[in-house]
């Protein structure tokens, strides 16, 4: 699969394409489906169509949460059989352009057939309708996909997540939801605990509830068993700002600035408050001890 990402007017293309168009955040099942009826048809190349950043962030001027990164995106849309994807670079000068500006740019890149689904808009204010697109191109509809009589959006799977139902998150998303970020330097108070903990910086990823997470750790290709704190830590070096730390089960090694890819595979519990620093180390062991026991049963599971 070939990318480009650059501004709209340098974006160029020759050859006949087939394009599904949107924001394509979390590429879940609905997208997947989007995706699978692209990449169906053989008198055209099958390709998709994005923006860098969010729209939301350009237009509402706000910090807006994600469920996946730019190179999540790319890294998932190479396992599918499309063969290019355009990041667009969102501006307020590309929002602003017409429903038929928006055509003659689509024309640019040697368009076809778009692929979109029901509720698709696009150009300035949403003006422009699937009744537009049809008058320039072929396109075809795509209806919702539906889990349990409710339609799979990335609003919904956020919503899963912010209430920390990983799992039925899992099921809309056709795998385990997963953030990344840095390793920073935080105040090194799981050290003085026993249990040091690697702090992450987590950019504008969608975190579940304040809790604790089994979790999978990537590292430079390996994967890792690992126990998420996802909160403020109440009970001792309280932070006013959410913060999100792995410890990586039976690893030692000096790890800041590098990137943990983090798998969140299970809730295990809520954040608490507890009275004594004693009390908290005595069950942040027993969190460690679970997710062993977790990591080592999925082991015996793939062998």
């Amino acid at each position: 699969m070939k990318v480009f990402i650059d501004s709209y007017e340098n974006l160029k293309n020759t050859e006949p394409l087939t394009i599904t168009i949107g924001n394509f955040d979390g590429l879940h099942l609905g997208h997947q489906e989007l995706i699978n009826r692209t990449v169906s048809f053989y008198d055209t190349k099958p390709a998709l169509l994005t923006f860098n950043p969010h729209p939301a962030k350009v237009l509402k001027n706000v910090k807006h949460q994600e469920l996946t990164s730019m190179s999540q995106k790319i890294s998932l849309l190479e396992q599918t059989p499309l063969q290019y994807a355009y990041f667009v670079n969102f501006t307020r000068e590309f929002s602003n352009l017409s429903a038929e500006e928006f055509i003659s740019f689509l024309k640019g890149l040697a368009v076809k057939r778009v692929v979109v689904g029901r509720d698709f808009r696009f150009g300035a204010y949403a003006s422009g309708t699937i009744e537009d697109l049809k008058k320039h191109f072929l396109v075809e509809v795509v209806d919702d996909v539906l889990i349990n009589n409710t339609r799979v959006s990335s609003t919904y799977i956020k919503d899963l997540v912010y209430s920390g139902e990983i799992e039925k998150a899992k099921k809309l998303l056709g795998r385990y939801y997963e953030i990344e970020g840095k390793v920073i330097h935080g105040d090194k108070v799981g050290r003085t605990l026993g249990i040091p903990t690697a702090n992450l910086d987590y950019e504008d990823f969608v975190l579940p509830k304040n809790g604790v997470y089994y979790c999978l750790v990537d590292l430079d290709g390996v994967s890792y068993g690992g126990a998420l704190n996802i909160g403020y830590n109440p009970t001792i070096n309280y932070s006013e700002n959410k913060r999100a730390e792995v410890n990586i089960l039976n690893f030692e090694k000096e790890i800041y600035n590098q990137v943990l890819k983090i798998k969140i595979i299970k809730f295990l519990r809520p954040e608490l408050k507890f009275n004594s620093k004693e009390e908290l180390v005595s069950q942040m062991q027993n969190d460690l001890r679970e997710c062993e026991r977790l990591f080592q049963a999925e082991k015996e599971l793939h062998k």
